[in-house]
This record gives structure tokens, sequence and C-alpha cells, in this order.
């Protein structure tokens, strides 16, 4: 993603173990260059409506830094936050935030913010939830993941034949930089945006300085790019 790039459409999808239980979040970012952001995180002790509203929060917050395409879509398959953003929210409000009888709104810590982050023409749409949706599938991963205590980070390094292989046999150094060498691929495939934390799980403790103070540098066959001092994205060296 360039400083010129267009947000075209955005997925959120929240996850609860239990309800209420450990929660996760997840929400995806598709720009018009072919690059994606994606978010996450989890909470201790939460429900599952929570965690489907702090995904489209999280998402909405990130969205306030980008150019939005026209008739911008925000997909979800929580009917719940559909129908609140764009139905309920309007008579709590008259109603002083309480419900036609008259009850506490539930989780209006969470209805009033997303309230506040409203984007003119935003679209929220409802997806059926595992159904197939390429981009569903890829923030409930990311939520539920994250309701285990799984990150983005370790959801990427997946079971192929060759990382068993060298799991199994090789030693332990050589697995470390097999497996760092894998997961740079994807991210820089993927074109991926990481967290400086992100980064520096990624890289290892020797990088802390340069990624500290978002400087390009490079780090065996990929050039690592900082972004607006927010994130990085990873590129291959040119031959």
């Amino acid at each position: 993603m360039n400083n010129n790039s267009i947000a075209i459409e955005a997925a959120t999808d929240g996850a609860c173990s239990g309800n209420p239980g450990p929660g996760g979040w997840g929400g995806l970012i598709i720009f018009d260059d072919n690059s994606e952001l994606e978010i996450g995180g989890s909470e201790q002790n939460t429900t599952n409506n929570r965690m489907e509203l702090t995904a489209a929060i999280k998402t909405l917050e990130k969205l306030k830094n980008y150019k939005l395409k026209e008739n911008f879509k925000l997909r979800t398959d929580s009917k719940y936050v559909i129908e609140g953003y764009t139905k309920w929210i309007i008579n709590w409000k008259k109603n002083g935030w309480k419900t036609s009888a008259g009850k506490s709104v539930q989780n209006l810590d969470l209805w009033q913010k997303i309230d506040q982050l409203r984007i003119n023409g935003l679209i929220m749409e409802y997806v059926k939830g595992h159904s197939g949706d390429k981009q569903n599938d890829r923030v409930d991963k990311i939520a539920t993941n994250y309701s285990k205590g799984v990150s983005i980070l370790s959801n990427l390094k997946e079971t192929e034949s060759a990382v068993d292989f060298f799991e199994k046999n090789a030693p332990e150094e050589i697995q470390e930089l097999f497996s760092r060498n894998e997961l740079i691929h994807k991210f820089a495939e993927k074109k991926y945006f990481l967290s400086s934390l992100e980064l520096n799980k990624l890289l290892g403790e020797e990088n802390h300085l340069k990624i500290k103070n978002y400087l390009l540098f490079e780090w065996r066959n990929w050039k690592l790019v900082p972004k607006n001092k927010k994130y990085w994205i990873i590129e291959k060296k040119e031959s």
C-alpha cells in the first residue's frame, strides 16, 4: 500500500469461547493496489456481541486514516451490529440511550463509540457466516484464533510438508531461520501490514533500534519498509 491507496472494502468478525468467556475480534481492510491490512485482538472475559461490536469499532477507527471508495462496504455476519448501527441507535438516542421499554441499552459503551465513528456513505452489508465467503472466513479465523490466544503472526505459520520436515529433522537454528523466511514470504506476498511489535517478534531483538526508529533496512532477501511511522510492509529485494 502507498499513501495514495484507496480502501475498497472491509470485513469484520467476533468470536467468543463461551458466552461470556475469552473472546477475540478480527478485521480486514482491502485496498485498490491489492494490499491488505489485518487487525485483531482479544479480551479475557467478554461476550460474542461485544466482540462483534469491537471488531467493527476497531476497523472503523482504522478506516478514518484512509480515503474510501464510493459506496464503501463493511461486511459482517452480525445482524446485531447491522441492525443496531442502522436502526436501533436512532430510537435509543431519542430515548436518552434507553430501549423502548425504558431499560438501559446493553453494551452502551460500545454503541456510543461506534456511533461516534460513523463514516458518511459507508454501507453495512450482511454476509452469512461459514458460507464459504473468503473474507468472512479470514476474519472469522483471526477472531477465533485470538479468542484462543493465537495472534495473527502465529496464524500465518501454516503446517506444510516442508515445514513439518524441518521441524522434525533440522537443527534448531535452521528450523528457526526457515520458519522466519516462510512467514516473511507470506507477509510480502499478501502485502500485510505489521506493527513494530509484530516485526520485532518476527526478526528478533537485533533489529530493535531500526524498528523502533522506523528506519528502512534490509534483512537477508527482504527489504523492511516503514509506513507512516505506524506500520511496516515487507518487500522482496531486487536481484
